[in-house]
């Protein structure tokens, strides 16, 4: 049979046509033609994209570079330490100049603010009134502080204040009920005609006043929110704002031609009401 020997010749003279086309030709079909230059990475990004592709991510080491300038310009870095430390400073001067004011004056605002300072600074913190606090109000002293953990000595409630020394050594011949204010101690007989008037417990002078009698009268404030007055006196040698010690001389007493037995005028005063002071003070 001669078909398939025909066929085959028509398919080689046609390869043989193309070929000869293709070379008068000179350009390969445009299935497989190169374009005249490679594009770059970066030109390929700036054609339009689909909307299926992702925006780029921003570099995060470029960011933070920016933010850090942007705080810098804000007063970060050194600028910033200099700026609280300016701060500071300011406030200890103001805090610093208000408590100098308030020990400057002699207003009695002023006075009250001093005795709470002074009592701030130099009386030691009540651990046991605080802890018994707790215990009432949270059944239970926190844990968490290390003093309160102590369990071997319980607590106790505690008085406010503690016992006064007594002003001198005498008895007592007018008691407090007679006048509500005070009471009158007269010296024991073996003191001498001059009796020293002692201070009960460490504070403040807050007066020196003459009495309608002619006495003087010397009233001080102590810690513990007591106030003493000390009456009757014949003279001392304290002035206003003259700070005493427990035991110090707040003055003395001294008879006279008419009276030969100096009486001693006391009186307490507590959260702005007289006490009797024989129940906090000892006179035996």
């Amino acid at each position: 049979m001669e078909y398939p020997k025909d066929i085959k010749n028509r398919r080689k003279k046609r390869i043989q046509s193309l070929l000869e086309d293709q070379n008068e030709s000179g350009s390969a079909p445009a299935l497989f033609a190169l374009p005249d230059s490679t594009p770059t990475f970066r030109e390929w990004g700036a054609g339009p994209r689909s909307e299926l592709t992702s925006p780029l991510e921003p570099d995060p080491e470029a960011m933070w570079k920016k933010q850090r300038s942007s705080w810098e310009d804000e007063g970060g870095g050194g600028t910033r330490f200099g700026a609280g430390f300016m701060r500071r400073t300011v406030a200890s001067v103001l805090v610093f100049g208000a408590v100098w004011g308030i020990f400057a004056a002699r207003e009695p605002w002023a006075l009250k603010t001093q005795d709470f300072i002074t009592g701030v600074l130099s009386n030691d913190m009540d651990i046991a009134a605080m802890q018994v606090w707790y215990e009432e109000h949270f059944n239970g002293a926190p844990s968490f502080i290390p003093i309160f953990g102590d369990k071997e000595q319980p607590a106790e409630k505690v008085a406010a204040g503690h016992e006064l020394s007594a002003p001198l050594e005498g008895s007592i011949v007018r008691p407090f009920a007679s006048s509500l204010k005070g009471i009158e101690i007269m010296p024991a007989d073996d003191s001498s005609p001059s009796v020293t008037v002692k201070s009960v417990d460490t504070g403040r002078v807050l007066s020196v006043s003459k009495e309608a009698q002619g006495g003087i009268r010397i009233t001080v404030r102590h810690t513990g929110d007591v106030t003493a007055e000390y009456g009757h006196l014949s003279g001392t040698r304290l002035a206003v704002d003259d700070w005493v010690q427990s035991g110090d001389a707040v003055g003395w007493i001294q008879g006279t031609e008419d009276t030969q037995a100096p009486l001693l005028f006391f009186a307490i005063m507590k959260d702005k009401s007289y006490i009797d002071p024989a129940e906090v003070v000892s006179f035996d």
